[in-house]
C-alpha cells in the first residue's frame, strides 16, 4: 500500500467500423487513457468537418432548449464525415421549420409570466380594486397605471410629485404599482429602467375590480397552457419527421470522436488505439457489442522510450479519503511512497488530540456522515470525531465538563508539561517514520548505498539528540552521525573530498536544525489541546455562573462555538503538521495522475461487459 502502481501500455487494433463504439464502451468503464504513438494520426473527419461542427456547436446554441433528448442510433457510425453531413442538414432542415413556432413558443412564455407577475400583484391588492379606469389622486385624476418588477431591497425609489405608489412583495420580486398621469409617471420609469426593473404590461382589454381581472387572467392562463402544448406537440413532430434525436445522438458521438482522434492512427480499414490502462487482463480491452466481443485484439506491451506511465494510489476504501491530503503536494510517482495509509492513522491522531472532548467528537462525527455525500471532503471528520472522543475519555472531558467522568490519562489543565512533552514525542516518532519513508524511497530509486553512505548518518544523529534528553550519553552518537555524514558527503563528492566535506557539514547543520524545528513545531500540537480545555473550561463557569435555565442555553451555545471554531482551526492545524512537517522529509510529487478517457455525451448502445 505504500507504492504506487503504475498503469500499464496498451495496443489496440479494431476496425474503422468499431472504433467508435469500441472506444465510448472502454471510456464508460474508465480504464484508457489514450496517448498517441504512431506515425500516422488517423483524421476521422474531411477538411470540411470543423465548419460543419462549428455549425452544430452553433445550432445547438440556438435551439438546445427545444430539442428532443438525444438518442443513439443502432448502426455504428462507418463514414463519420458524411454522417456528420447529413446530420447538421437534418438539424438545419428542422431550424427553418421549427423557427416560427419556437418564436410563437417564446411569445406565448412571456405573455405567461407576464400574466403570472400580474396575478401576483392583484392578489395582494384588495378585492374590490379597480385595475383600468381613473383614480384619484389628492385632488388630481390619474389615468395611467404602471407595474414594475425590481429586485428585492433594491435602493428605494423617489416617485415624482404627484405619482401614488403601492409596493407589493412577492417570493422573487417585489412589484411597484404606481398611479398618475403618463407625463408624471415618465420621471419614475426611467428610475425603474436604470435598476433594470422589469416592465408588466396590464392588458388594455380588461375591466372591474381585481377580483373580476384575476378570473379573466386564469381563462387567458388556461388558453396560453393549451396554446403551448399545441406547440410542443407540434415540434416533436417536426423533430420525429426531421428525426433530430438520432441526428443529436449521431453528433455527439462524432463531436466526442473528432476530440480525441488525433490519439488514434488507422489505415484504410483499421484503427490501432494505444495509451494507458487500469485493466489487469488484455482481453478486458475488446468489450462486448452487440451481444458478442468486439470485433478487436488486444495486448500490454512494453511503454514507447521517454513515455511516464500514470501512477495510481491502490489503497482500501477506508483510506482513500486521506489520498487527497498527498495530491494537495503533487501526485507521488512510481518510486515515491503514497504516505496515504499512514495519514489515515495520524492525521486523526492529530485531530483528536487538539480536541478531545466525547460529546463535541461525536458531534463532529456525526456530522461528518451526515454531510458526508453533500461535501465529500467532510468524510474525514468521521475519524477525526472518533478519535477526538478516545482522547476525551484520556483527558476525561464530556461536552467541555471534566466532571463527568475520570481521565483515563490526565487532565490537560492539571498537567500542561506533561501534555507538551507528549505531542512533541509524537512529533519527534512523525518526523522518523518520514526519514524511514525517505530511506526506502532511496532503495527503490536504486539509491540505497548513497542513503547509507550519508543520510543514515543525519538518522543517528536525530535519534541520539531525541534520545540524549533522557541519557545524555547518546549526544556522543550525535557526533558519530554527524562524522558519518560529513564523511560520506565526501567520499561522494565529484569535485574534491575537501569541497564535498564542507558542503557536508554546511548541509547537516542545515538538515539538522530543520528536524529540531520541525520537533519543536510539534509542541503546537499540545498547546491547542490546552487551548481546547481552557475554553472548555471558560464555558463551563459561564455555565454554571448563569445557573438554572441559562446554565443549559449557555452549556449548549458554549459546546456549539467549541465545535464550529476549533474544529476549524485544529483541521487547519492538522493539515498544516501532516503537509509541511510530515511530507516534506520524503515526499516530492513526480508523478502524474490517471485521466480517463471521457465517455461521449449520448450512450451508444449495446454496452454490455462488467464495469471495473
Amino acid at each position: 500500500m505504500l507504492r504506487t502502481v503504475p498503469c500499464r501500455w496498451f495496443e489496440l487494433v479494431t476496425t474503422r467500423r468499431d472504433v467508435a463504439r469500441v472506444l465510448a464502451a472502454l471510456a464508460e468503464r474508465g480504464t484508457i487513457e489514450l496517448e498517441a504513438r504512431g506515425p500516422q494520426p488517423w483524421a476521422p473527419m474531411t477538411s470540411g468537418a470543423d465548419r460543419a461542427l462549428e455549425r452544430y456547436r452553433e445550432l445547438e446554441r440556438l435551439w438546445r432548449a427545444h430539442w428532443p433528448a438525444p438518442q443513439a442510433g443502432s448502426e455504428p457510425i462507418v463514414d463519420p464525415a458524411a454522417t456528420l453531413g447529413a446530420r447538421v442538414a437534418a438539424l438545419e432542415a428542422w431550424a427553418g421549420d421549427a423557427g416560427p413556432l419556437v418564436a410563437e413558443r417564446e411569445r406565448v412564455a412571456a405573455q405567461a409570466r407576464s400574466i403570472g407577475d400580474l396575478v401576483r400583484v392583484l392578489e395582494a391588492l384588495p378585492a374590490e380594486f379597480p385595475v383600468v379606469g381613473a383614480w384619484e389622486v389628492g385632488t388630481r385624476v390619474a389615468a395611467d397605471m404602471r407595474i414594475h418588477a425590481v429586485a428585492p431591497h433594491a435602493p428605494p425609489i423617489d416617485a415624482p410629485e404627484g405619482v401614488l405608489r403601492l409596493s407589493v412583495r412577492g417570493p422573487d420580486d417585489e412589484y411597484v404599482v404606481a398611479f398618475g398621469r403618463a407625463g408624471d409617471l415618465a420621471a419614475l420609469d426611467e428610475q425603474l429602467a436604470a435598476r433594470k426593473a422589469r416592465r408588466i404590461v396590464v392588458p388594455p382589454d380588461l375591466a372591474g375590480g381585481a377580483t373580476e381581472v384575476l378570473a379573466a387572467l386564469a381563462e387567458r392562463r388556461k388558453a396560453l397552457e393549451q396554446r403551448a402544448g399545441g406547440i410542443a406537440h407540434e415540434l416533436d413532430a417536426l423533430a420525429r419527421r426531421h428525426d433530430v434525436a438520432r441526428a443529436l445522438g449521431d453528433l455527439g458521438v462524432i463531436d466526442w470522436l473528432a476530440s480525441h482522434g488525433s490519439e488514434l492512427s488507422a489505415s484504410d480499414r483499421l484503427c490501432r488505439v494505444t495509451g494507458w490502462t487500469t485493466a489487469d487482463d488484455a482481453a478486458m480491452l475488446c468489450p462486448v457489442i452487440d451481444g458478442g466481443p468486439a470485433r478487436c485484439v488486444a495486448r500490454f506491451a512494453e511503454p514507447p522510450a521517454g513515455a511516464t506511465p500514470p501512477s495510481l494510489l491502490a489503497n482500501p476504501p477506508w483510506v482513500r479519503a486521506f489520498e487527497r491530503f498527498a495530491r494537495m503536494l503533487g501526485q507521488p510517482g512510481q518510486d515515491e511512497a503514497d504516505p496515504s495509509v499512514l495519514v489515515a492513522v495520524l492525521a486523526p491522531l492529530l485531530f483528536g488530540f487538539m480536541f478531545g472532548d466525547v460529546g463535541q467528537g461525536a458531534v463532529v462525527a456525526v456530522a461528518g456522515w451526515l454531510l458526508r455525500k453533500r461535501v465529500p471532503v467532510l468524510v474525514l471528520l468521521v475519524p477525526g470525531g472518533l478519535s477526538a472522543m478516545v482522547f476525551g475519555l484520556l483527558f476525561g472531558s464530556v461536552f467541555a465538563r471534566e466532571d463527568v467522568i475520570a481521565a483515563w490519562w490526565l487532565h490537560p489543565l492539571e498537567q500542561p508539561v506533561a501534555l507538551l512533552v507528549a505531542a512533541i514525542a509524537v512529533g519527534a516518532a512523525i518526523l522518523v517514520t518520514g526519514l524511514a519513508l525517505a530511506a526506502l524511497q532511496a532503495h527503490w530509486h536504486r539509491a540505497g548505498r548513497a542513503w547509507w553512505a550519508r543520510d543514515a548518518g543525519l538518522v543517528l544523529a536525530y535519534v541520539a539528540l531525541l534520545a540524549a534528553v533522557a541519557a545524555p550519553g547518546a549526544f556522543w552518537l550525535a557526533l558519530a552521525g554527524a562524522l558519518w555524514y560529513v564523511t560520506g558527503a565526501a567520499r561522494m563528492a565529484e569535485h574534491g573530498a575537501t569541497g564535498g566535506a564542507l558542503a557536508g557539514v554546511a548541509q547537516f547543520v542545515e538538515h539538522l536544525l530543520q528536524l529540531v524545528v520541525n520537533t519543536v513545531s510539534f509542541a503546537r500540537a499540545g498547546a491547542f489541546a490546552l487551548a481546547h480545555a481552557g475554553l472548555s473550561a471558560a464555558v463551563v463557569a459561564l455555565a454554571d455562573a448563569a445557573g438554572g435555565a441559562g446554565y443549559w442555553i449557555a452549556l449548549v451555545i458554549g459546546n456549539l462555538l467549541i465545535v464550529a471554531l476549533e474544529g476549524l482551526v485544529v483541521g487547519i492545524q492538522t493539515t498544516r503538521l501532516v503537509m509541511f512537517e510530515f511530507f516534506v522529509r520524503f515526499m516530492k510529487g513526480t508523478g502524474r495522475s490517471f485521466r480517463p478517457l471521457p465517455p461521449p455525451f449520448v450512450p451508444l448502445p449495446h454496452r454490455n461487459g462488467s464495469h471495473e
